[in-house]
């Protein structure tokens, strides 16, 4: 009891903890604004010559005026936040969603904010106080606010998977089902323990199974105990003080799995009913309550060609930029690969790209020149085909640069999912064919995702979500966050 009070303590503490950071950058950013607009104030008057700008010098009410728009922006921008279940845990990829409502949910404030402000003063008949309102403060503080939200929330989240890997602040939850859905769903819960959910362990009705553990994560060979059967789920909740089951059992009858939500519920057991992930990701579903009754339906997947047009100038007039400011960059890497072993810098291989076209990448190469180029990538920097520069390159990822002459030219995109080569794309099932729906990518989720050293083929979620999900924004906040990996790397 005391254990789930202090968690609840936690979690409520965290919320508030996160309103408070955004209110506070809200704050110094309009600051910060003030201040560097007016650094140079005869500057401005001599240049803009405006009505305003002298008589702004001489007026003290100006430092009141602006923090009293830093409070008003301060305080909508908290309550859309609110709106949006932003101080609740985020339960998406990546924090993706997360990230796409922090830059929405400052916009839609800024808009209703802009409106009171205009409406009030015009109304009250204030031309002064409206003359004193800069649109270019106004931008240049909105630019540091989303930035540095963003950044306290990526901060936030490594506190919060800190302490709920631990166990801390998080509900804990017994997967009922210990098969492929159960093990996903451990892995996914254990790579974000941000959603708040600590499991404990697992139930499954294969006798054989109890007292087994359970493998759930390859890569990072991590286990859970099978602590018995759901005939005793009651018991097996109570001794582990698990506070929900996840009932993952999608091959079960349905006969099954209405007894075990019957059971849960006569025993007053918080559950959650998991359905058949793999069949069901496919097709992205969406749940609607009809006079009492969920009916589950196919979301819209249509490709929206207006989003398409778009993303192509942006990813050829990006790729373009890029490849004129880096270039001394990628020219001196080329010369260190040169130096540092025999072979062309430039690593040349035949991919598959969008809907199944064959195209050819370019690369940094990071493997001894003698190296078969179509075996199946190294999964760390330990592979002895790795040279010395490639162990960096392939840490920080510039190794992808050359990439940019192929989005450039339209066979790949900045973000996308990775393109796979032909021998193993030959293999793919109708699931794995979702991913060539759309143009293969330089960045993406599972590029930024732990479990990155898994082949991509045996993990498709993150591709699944972004061939379903993908919007402009969503490329925008993969960006930012290829960023801050690369960075890290370096």
């Amino acid at each position: 009891m005391v254990k789930r009070w202090i968690n609840k303590w936690l979690i409520i503490s965290l919320r508030v903890a996160r309103a408070i950071v955004d209110f506070a950058i809200i704050y110094v950013a309009f600051y910060l604004g003030y201040k560097i607009y007016f650094l140079n104030q005869p500057k401005i008057c001599a240049v803009y010559q405006t009505e305003l700008a002298p008589t702004l010098y001489y007026i003290p009410t100006a430092d009141r005026h602006y923090f009293t728009i830093a409070f008003g922006v301060g305080i909508i921008t908290i309550i859309v936040y609110a709106f949006l279940n932003l101080y609740k845990e985020d339960t998406s990829i990546l924090h993706v969603e997360e990230y796409k409502n922090v830059i929405v949910g400052y916009v839609i404030a800024s808009i209703l904010f802009l409106a009171i402000y205009y409406v009030y003063f015009t109304y009250l008949g204030k031309d002064l106080q409206t003359k004193l309102f800069s649109r270019r403060i106004f931008s240049f503080a909105s630019v540091i606010s989303i930035s540095g939200i963003l950044f306290a929330r990526a901060v936030f989240n490594k506190i919060q998977h800190l302490l709920h890997s631990k166990g801390a602040g998080a509900k804990r939850v017994l997967i009922y089902g210990a098969g492929e859905a159960g093990k996903l769903i451990a892995r996914r819960l254990n790579e974000f323990p941000a959603f708040g959910m600590f499991v404990v362990g697992f139930v499954d009705d294969n006798v054989n199974l109890t007292g087994t553990s359970i493998i759930y994560n390859r890569a990072k060979r991590l286990s859970l105990n099978v602590v018995g059967t759901g005939d005793e789920l009651k018991k097996f909740v109570d001794y582990s003080a698990a506070d929900e089951v996840l009932v993952a059992m999608p091959s079960g009858t349905t006969k099954k799995i209405v007894n075990t939500m019957n059971y849960c519920m006569e025993n007053n057991i918080l559950y959650r009913f998991v359905p058949n992930v793999y069949e069901l990701s496919i097709q992205r579903t969406v749940t609607k309550n009809i006079a009492g009754i969920p009916m589950i339906s196919a979301k819209n997947t249509s490709r929206h060609y207006i989003y398409l047009f778009f993303k192509r100038i942006f990813d050829f007039i990006a790729s373009l930029i890029l490849l004129i400011l880096l270039s001394p960059i990628m020219l001196i890497i080329a010369l260190i690969i040169r130096i540092d072993s025999k072979g062309s810098p430039i690593f040349v291989q035949t991919r598959v790209g969008l809907n199944g076209k064959p195209f050819s990448i370019f690369k940094f190469r990071t493997l001894r020149n003698d190296a078969n180029k179509y075996e199946i990538n190294p999964t760390n920097n330990n592979d002895n085909r790795i040279t010395k520069a490639g162990k960096w390159l392939r840490k920080t990822s510039l190794d992808e640069l050359p990439q940019l002459l192929n989005v450039l030219l339209g066979s790949m995109s900045l973000v996308g999912p990775r393109p796979e080569m032909p021998f193993i794309v030959e293999k793919y099932n109708k699931l794995h064919r979702e991913r060539l729906r759309v143009k293969p990518g330089i960045t993406g989720l599972w590029q930024l995702s732990a479990d990155r050293s898994i082949a991509i083929h045996e993990n498709m979620d993150y591709d699944l979500y972004y061939v379903h999900e993908q919007s402009f924004l969503l490329d925008i906040v993969i960006l930012i966050q290829t960023f801050f990996f690369a960075f890290r790397g370096i």
